[in-house]
């Protein structure tokens, strides 16, 4: 193979490495652009690996990008969380990796980051980890040790079956278009939290929304005026059903959620543009099965279950 045709056969691997270290679609393809580039440079050693050779070309960019970006999430204006891709369950490659964790990886540093990604997720020797970070792999070890001890304290024990977790994402929407606060009451945690990523670009909760009755209203509020202009789809982000709204064929937000004792404990509402680029090609994206809109099946079967719910 030449060296175009060597690039493209590890081009999906290179762009997991930089998007689940950076957390960004937009950074993690301008990555994957400047490493196309430096390999098709003249190499000054026979390359043994090419796998691992490309794969240490993105982990260093990806850091030294995660570096800059660290220091920008500090003027960040409210909650700052990662880019959602459309990516299904089925689509996702060996590295999964939902998007509730990469809210839980943003509380760690880069360095931590970046380790922890290479070494949990794409298994790279503690030896190569420590030539692309730039400390000894006794170094290396420490920092994943501590980062993988963090993560776990804070992932949940229990993740909820993608069937539980479609079928809440169908109840939510319907509640939240009709405004039905009896059934948004029943469908949220009672120590519920709301967080909203504006990016100062879009008009949004500056600080994090907790307990029901705020969330509610909240929800009730955004739905309201997003309701006549949006055009709504059900889809996936980093293997989780989420709500991809429409205005004028430009994606305007993207709404995930997690769970917790089989009702919904954190509601994600990403709605800075500059986010939301791996959701643009609507019509291709529906030809790929990552989105679909709602139809009037999924209405009859929320109408069954907000009656069955009611009675109970």
């Amino acid at each position: 193979m030449n060296d175009v045709e060597v690039f493209l056969k590890w081009k999906h691997y290179l762009f997991s490495i930089a998007y689940r270290i950076t957390g960004s679609y937009v950074d993690a393809e301008d990555i994957v652009q400047e490493s196309y580039l430096r390999w098709l440079s003249p190499k000054k050693v026979e390359i043994q690996n090419q796998k691992s050779y490309l794969g240490s070309i993105v982990a260093r960019l990806a850091l030294d990008l995660l570096k800059k970006a660290s220091r920008k999430k500090e003027t960040y204006i409210g909650p700052f969380l990662p880019e959602p891709i459309p990516e299904t369950v089925e689509s996702m490659n060996d590295e999964k990796i939902n998007f509730a964790f990469l809210v839980i990886l943003e509380t760690l540093n880069p360095m931590e980051r970046a380790v922890f990604i290479l070494r949990e997720l794409f298994d790279f020797t503690y030896e190569e980890i420590a030539e692309i970070i730039g400390k000894t792999a006794e170094n290396c070890r420490q920092i994943y040790s501590r980062a993988r001890t963090a993560i776990h304290s804070r992932k949940k024990k229990f993740e909820p079956d993608l069937q539980l977790h479609s079928k809440l994402l169908l109840e939510f929407s319907f509640a939240c278009y009709h405004q039905d606060t009896k059934s948004l009451t029943k469908l949220l945690c009672e120590d519920v939290i709301a967080y909203s990523d504006g990016g100062g670009k879009i008009h949004a909760a500056r600080i994090p929304i907790p307990g029901i009755q705020r969330v509610i209203t909240l929800l009730n509020k955004t739905t309201e005026k997003k309701a006549k202009s949006t055009e709504i789809y059900f889809g996936y982000a980093n293997g989780s059903p989420a709500l991809i709204g429409y205005t004028n064929e430009v994606p305007s937000f993207v709404q995930i959620f997690t769970i917790k004792n089989k009702k919904i404990d954190a509601v994600f509402n990403l709605v800075n543009p500059d986010k939301l680029k791996g959701f643009q090609n609507k019509e291709n994206l529906i030809k790929l099965g990552f989105l679909r809109k709602p139809s009037w099946i999924d209405w009859i079967l929320f109408k069954v279950r907000r009656w069955t719910n009611f009675r109970n």
